[in-house]
């Protein structure tokens, strides 16, 4: 892979890009960490569940806000508060054991201070790199966030299971302080300076390319809430984590093999169609584990391309100031969409059958694929790659 060395070796690539990872590990543990929490503390799992919708609320609802005071503020000094700010939150409800609305509130507190790392980083990628690069970098980028999925729910089992849940928590808000600061140490964020935006908020959704994303992001990320909580229901708690984590898997090796190939306005319809394909493929054997695992894998193989296409034609569409709002928005509708799709199939399930769930992904993967068709004309063409780099 000589062109993702290429990528590798520019000044500061590496550096950003691993500490952005560090920073926003406490990402991939925190729906589990917070869910094995909560039920072990109040002994039960609606309380938690409210409170892990209170902790996505609240990133929803600040993600593109946050990203606007980035000009403002200065983004080392913005992503440093609020990390601190989210981390002591994290630390009160590891350790409070009073009233549960006082834990909600404090997951509520954790969504909305959630630093916009990714945001930040992915508006300085653009600087590091050369335009035939871009492709390269936010491939690398959206596939390396696989591993935030697929070690984090792991780690958050693991230590609750050894030592305790408190534990896990509390290791959640070190591990975000402390690669917050990392991050924002690096010389590339601590000189950056965000040029204010000319436009108001909101203002970006009326550039199509936005409204694609958001909708693709939404849709795509609903069908595997859906998909987290059918294989549960289908298979069991201690093998859906293994089948789950194959969707992962699939992911990176789909981001190195195929998320750099993003030329064209219908990248992102290829993509997303193959996740649509192993979506369906689920209906030919829906109660096998075998089945659903290498179904969940083709799945895989169109996610990281997926999003590293989005953020590729986000970042040549806009400049610094706008994009970091841009990727706010779409975060937001990967949130609301995740809870949604989720919050859906748990009621087909609870009203039918665990498999229905099924029905909730392909329909979502049938959206995102028609989605992606009616707003493919929009999509900005992305620099060529570089083939011998």
């Amino acid at each position: 892979m000589p062109s993702y060395s290429a990528v590798l070796s520019r000044p500061g690539v590496t550096r950003v890009m691993g500490s952005q990872l560090l920073a926003r590990f406490a990402f991939g543990m925190m729906s589990l960490a917070l869910i094995l929490h909560v039920e072990q503390i109040y002994h039960s799992y609606t309380i938690a569940g409210i409170a892990l919708g209170a902790e996505t609320i609240g990133a929803a609802v600040s993600g593109p806000l946050l990203a606007r005071q980035l000009a403002k503020v200065g983004p080392r000094r913005l992503i440093t508060w609020l990390a601190s700010t989210s981390s002591a939150a994290l630390i009160f409800v590891a350790f409070f054991r009073g009233d549960a609305i006082f834990v909600i509130v404090a997951c509520l507190v954790v969504g909305l201070t959630s630093p916009p790392i990714q945001q930040v980083a992915r508006a300085v990628y653009p600087t590091l790199i050369t335009k035939n690069q871009t492709s390269y970098l936010f491939s690398l980028d959206a596939t390396l966030q696989e591993l935030l999925w697929v070690f984090g729910p792991v780690l958050a089992t693991m230590i609750s299971a050894t030592y305790s849940t408190t534990a896990s928590v509390t290791f959640m808000a070190l591990v975000q302080i402390i690669g917050t600061i990392l991050f924002a140490r690096n010389p590339e964020i601590a000189g950056l300076k965000f040029p204010p935006s000319k436009r108001r908020l909101g203002g970006v959704l009326r550039k199509p390319i936005t409204i694609s994303a958001v909708l693709i992001n939404a849709t795509l990320v609903a069908s595997f809430g859906a998909a987290d909580v059918g294989t549960v229901a289908v298979l069991g708690m201690q093998p859906a984590g293994i089948v789950i984590a194959t969707l992962s898997l699939g992911s990176l090796i789909g981001g190195f093999a195929f998320g750099h190939r993003a030329e064209s306005k219908w990248a992102m319809v290829k993509f997303v169609s193959i996740t649509m394909v192993g979506f369906l493929m689920v209906f030919l054997n829906p109660t096998d584990l075998v089945w659903i695992t290498v179904s969940w894998f083709v799945v895989g193989l169109g996610v990281a391309p997926s999003f590293a296409t989005m953020a590729s034609m986000i970042a040549v569409s806009f400049g610094q100031a706008d994009s970091a709002e841009a990727y706010g928005w779409i975060n937001t509708a990967q949130l609301l969409g995740y809870s949604g799709g989720a919050a859906i199939a748990g009621i087909i399930i609870d009203n039918t059958f665990p498999a229905a769930a099924w029905y909730v992904t392909g329909a979502m993967g049938i959206a995102g694929v028609i989605a992606a068709l009616a707003t493919a004309r929009f999509n900005p063409e992305l620099p060529k790659r570089e083939k011998n780099a």
